[in-house]
């Protein structure tokens, strides 16, 4: 094009060339920072993406509230957890339905898995949530709160770690430093000393073996699921798709939970339905909690990912009790020192992460 071609002009065929294949040609500037939707800087990218990580903790906190709350009211803990997923899975589907671009993310999500880009298994991620909801429901009366958190700890923070290893994160293989290990040993201290001070004497005697080992499987199981959502919502690049594909098996197994029990007579209606209205918001945060898990694993890697979301529930959880005159009283120095612990495990694993991705470039 000559040098006194319009810039109109100019910029019409630099469009062109650009749909036509991805690189900028010579001349032609690029309008990816003119859009302005998304940050380019890594380390803009990895502090946006360890908030919301903190964010997404902190409503987990949130919906536990609100689950145990319905659970208490309904006196049946398979019928809040069908209420919480159930719930959620629907306002998807309608999302699902109703919109064209989510539309055009699960049939491309569906293709993959056709061909074989992205197996089948990786698609399953919500079962483990699922099985989190129904160890969660039967170990806490058990075990106590205290016992049931470290142990659910020990299994997300050990997976994590595993889950990096391995590359079946959306972030690939990352490679198990001190300094990685050092912050999930860490996490173990800060968490069980928030734990303790906020359930007292919660544990028991006579631990029996088996809820333990369920409930350490179950924070693997967390830890597992931000992997796979993560590589779903690569290949959907949408957290719509992503969540109900996530509610979609989370749904089936708590299904399946609930026909056991039907077939067994242990299944019954819920005691009262007269609960505030926040009681029933569970699942509407945990496809807020999903979403923001399956697109920040891809920047923090599982471990920092979980790491990060564990410091927002604990956050949460003071500030919670801070709020309720009832719970004021539970926040005291033990509390908060162990807040801060973890607090500083996370930042120490993200710093640790940091470090490994400049050397590796």
């Amino acid at each position: 094009m000559p040098a006194s071609a319009p810039s109109w002009r100019r910029a019409g065929r630099c469009a062109t060339r650009r749909r036509s294949r991805p690189a900028d040609r010579p001349g032609c500037r690029s309008t990816s920072r003119a859009r302005g939707t998304l940050p380019t800087d890594p380390r803009t990218v990895v502090a946006l993406s360890a908030a919301a990580a903190l964010l997404a903790g902190g409503l987990s906190s949130l919906q536990s509230r609100a689950n145990g709350t319905l659970a208490h009211a309904f006196a049946s803990p398979v019928d809040a957890s069908l209420w919480s997923f159930g719930s959620g899975w629907v306002v998807l589907l309608a999302a699902v339905l109703l919109l064209p671009g989510p539309r055009r993310a699960l049939r491309e999500v569906a293709g993959a898995v056709g061909t074989g880009r992205l197996p089948w298994w990786q698609t399953l991620g919500g079962l483990s949530g699922g099985f989190f909801v129904a160890v969660q429901t039967t170990a806490v009366p058990v075990l106590g709160v205290a016992l049931f958190t470290i142990a659910i700890v020990g299994g997300q923070t050990s997976n994590a770690l595993l889950v990096d290893r391995l590359g079946i994160g959306p972030a690939g293989h990352v490679p198990v430093t001190r300094g990685r290990v050092l912050a999930g040993l860490t996490t173990f201290v800060g968490v069980g000393v928030a734990a303790s001070a906020r359930s007292g004497s919660g544990g028991v005697d006579g631990i029996p073996l088996l809820p333990v080992a369920l409930t350490v499987l179950a924070g693997a199981a967390i830890a597992l699921q931000q992997a796979l959502n993560g590589r779903v919502n690569r290949v959907s690049g949408d957290v719509v798709v992503t969540s109900t594909i996530n509610f979609t098996w989370g749904l089936g197994l708590l299904l399946g939970w609930a026909g056991l029990l039907l077939a067994r007579g242990g299944l019954r209606a819920p005691a009262t339905w007269d609960l505030p209205w926040w009681a029933y918001v569970g699942g509407l945060i945990g496809i807020v909690y999903v979403a923001i898990g399956a697109v920040v694993v891809h920047h923090l890697g599982v471990l920092v990912a979980t790491l990060m979301t564990l410091t927002g529930q604990l956050v949460s959880a003071v500030l919670v009790d801070l709020l309720d005159p009832a719970a004021r009283s539970h926040v005291g120095p033990q509390l908060l020192a162990g807040v801060a612990i973890t607090l500083a495990a996370a930042v120490g694993a993200g710093v640790a992460a940091q470090r490994t991705t400049r050397v590796a470039r």
